[in-house]
């Protein structure tokens, strides 16, 4: 081979290398483009603000303690779901087939 032949060797390899770096960064820029896509927000290559999550509310949570219900009330409870459950799910008669 001869200099100016291997040159242009080394450059189209080297060409190649970039195509397929360029290939393979292409389903990342789509993937983050697709990103605010129908939402509705902003124009395209604006950054959308940020979401803002509510605070937690703690009285809430002091309520939900008081409303606890009473071993008593769970245990009506549970028997009140197994009553239900065996008037809808009852044992088929001999005369009916599974199909």
């Amino acid at each position: 081979m001869t200099v100016s032949m291997e040159a242009s060797v080394r450059f189209l390899i080297a060409l190649g290398g970039v195509a397929l770096v360029v290939l393979a960064s292409l389903p990342a820029a789509a993937q983050q483009g697709q990103g605010n896509r129908g939402l509705g927000r902003g124009a395209p290559g604006r950054p959308t603000p940020p979401q803002q999550v509510p605070a937690r509310d703690t009285t809430n949570r002091d309520a939900n303690r008081d409303a606890r219900m009473t071993p008593e009330q769970r245990r009506q409870l549970r028997r009140d779901v197994h009553d239900h459950g065996r008037d809808i799910y009852r044992e088929r008669t001999a005369g009916q087939n599974r199909r």
